[in-house]
Parts: C-alpha cells; sequence; structure tokens
C-alpha cells in the first residue's frame, strides 16, 4: 500500500515537472541541454537527504552488482531516456510526447513478470488495462491533429522515434532499480549512485566543444526553468525509488505512468497556449484512476 502512494506521489510530481520543462525546452536549440542542469542537481540533494537521516554510509553497503545495476539504471534513465523525453516535448509538446513514451507500461510490466518472475493477477491485467485506455483516449483526439492555427499537425518521425525510445529507456530502469535494490542498501542511496553516474557520462559529454559552447549560451531564463524542473524530478525520483523498494515494478511502473494525465491537467490550468487538448480528457482520467485504484 504504502509503495503505491508513493509511486501516485512519483506520477503528480512528474505530471509537474513537464509543465517546467515544456517552457524551458521552447528557450534552447538543443533540449537535451537541460539534462546538464536536471541530472547533476540530483547528487548534492540526494547527499544531502542521506546525511539529514544518517544514512550516508548505506552508500557503501551494496553489492558490485548492485553498483553495477543501479549505475547503469542512471545512464540509461537521465542520460538516455531524459535526453529523449526533452527533445521529444520541444518537438510536439507534453501531452502528445506523453502518449508517445506510454510503451514504457508494455515494457516494464513484461519484464518484471516474465523475466523477474513478479506475481500476474487479474487485478494487475485489467488495472493495466484501464491505464493504457484511459491515457490514449485522454491523448488522441480530432484536437490533436489541428496545430494552432486549425491546419493539420504532422507529428514527425523523429518525435516517434524519440517518445518511443524514451518508453522503452523508462520502461527498462525500473527493472534495473529493482535489481540494485534487491536484497541490500538504502532506496535513496541507490538513487544517488544512479544519479552519479548519470552525472558522470553528461560531464564527458562536454568535452565536445560545440556541445560546451551550446550550454554556456543557455539564457537564465531557461535555466531557471530548467532548475525548477530538476527539483521536482528530484522529487519524484524520491517516491520512485522508495516504491520500488516497497514494491513489485509491475505494480510501480502502471501507476508511475499515470504521469500522463497529471501532465494533462496541469498543462489546462498553466500551459493551455503551448499545449494541444482534447474533450475525452475527463472519460480518459476515470479510467486511470479507476485502474490505479486496483493497483493499490
Amino acid at each position: 500500500m504504502i509503495g503505491s502512494l508513493f509511486a501516485l506521489l512519483t506520477s503528480i510530481s512528474f505530471g509537474m515537472n513537464a509543465i517546467f520543462i515544456r517552457r524551458a525546452v521552447l528557450r534552447v536549440s538543443d533540449a537535451s541541454l537541460g539534462t546538464l542542469i536536471s541530472v547533476p542537481m540530483g547528487v548534492p540533494l540526494f547527499f544531502l537527504l542521506l546525511a539529514f537521516t544518517g544514512q550516508v554510509r548505506s552508500v557503501l553497503e551494496f553489492s558490485w552488482q548492485s553498483y553495477v545495476w543501479l549505475s547503469l539504471a542512471g545512464i540509461v534513465h537521465f542520460v538516455v531516456g531524459r535526453s529523449l523525453s526533452y527533445q521529444c516535448i520541444q518537438l510536439v509538446g507534453a501531452n502528445i510526447a506523453s502518449i508517445l513514451r506510454r510503451i514504457n507500461i508494455l515494457v516494464a510490466v513484461c519484464i518484471g513478470v516474465f523475466l523477474l518472475h513478479e506475481p500476474l493477477s487479474w487485478q494487475l491485467a485489467i488495472g493495466v488495462f484501464l491505464i493504457i485506455t484511459g491515457i490514449t483516449v485522454a491523448g488522441f483526439s480530432p484536437q490533436m491533429l489541428r496545430n494552432y492555427h486549425g491546419q493539420f499537425l504532422k507529428i514527425p518521425t523523429k518525435a516517434y522515434i524519440t517518445g518511443f525510445g524514451c518508453g522503452v529507456a523508462w520502461g527498462l530502469t525500473p527493472i534495473f532499480v529493482k535489481l540494485g535494490l534487491r536484497g541490500s542498501g538504502s532506496p535513496i542511496a541507490g538513487a544517488l549512485i544512479s544519479f552519479v553516474a548519470g552525472t558522470a557520462v553528461l560531464s564527458i559529454s562536454l568535452v565536445n566543444y560545440r556541445r560546451r559552447s551550446s550550454f554556456v549560451d543557455i539564457t537564465g531564463k531557461a535555466a531557471t526553468l530548467f532548475f525548477i524542473g530538476g527539483l521536482l524530478s528530484f522529487t519524484a525520483h524520491l517516491f520512485r525509488y522508495s516504491a520500488l523498494g516497497l514494491a513489485p515494478a509491475s505494480v510501480v511502473a502502471p501507476i508511475v505512468s499515470t504521469a500522463p494525465v497529471f501532465t494533462l491537467v496541469l498543462s489546462f490550468l498553466f500551459n493551455r497556449k503551448i499545449e494541444i487538448f482534447s474533450s475525452p480528457v475527463i472519460a480518459g482520467t476515470v479510467m486511470v484512476v479507476i485502474g490505479t485504484t486496483i493497483l493499490i
């Protein structure tokens, strides 16, 4: 129950994060540059959290296999997945990007059930079905086929590639985290290890002069929006790692995947002038809420 609640709080935090990232990526030429601000923030934040709770030494309590899995999770999720996510949001907006990324539900559930032998119940099957259906109903509508001038919106191939690629990356990482946390270590310490690995890889990318120059040229407004997004991401991942430490990945992943619904609602409240909305949002939201309730 507590693990499912943490997963739901993760979803809400991710929805809020999308609001700020959508505004940020409109102010930069290369959306992936935002990862250079939002990802490294997690290192000091999680370290301070460990210090505050007296768990700093827990970072040293993992097996070498756990370090490998948690590092792999950080690289795949924060470097690959987040970069693709930012690029997809820049191309088609947060609402449509959240729909294209929903493949992560099937990836995580299939791996969790078939490879990790996590239990498959009728509640899980129905819950996942309702969440997928609800997100689809809420996201796809005739309004999504029109741009702001009433013409047809052509979703570029790159958006499908970045959206689906992000979905696959984010579908795999809950499994990596689950393997990394199995039998040892604090979830918070595990998150720190993942953020350190992701930050290390991103730091290496700054060796490229063009990327380094582009990063330096980011405006203060864009940097601030990415910073706020980073704080919300920190909150989301704190809940996410805690949830994965308490509940099966095949349960956590579908609940976390309700984030698109929160993104739709929050986008309507704060980003309605730069997003595309659909009338079936209410019906989709009801389906997702019912599916989430079944899982919890």
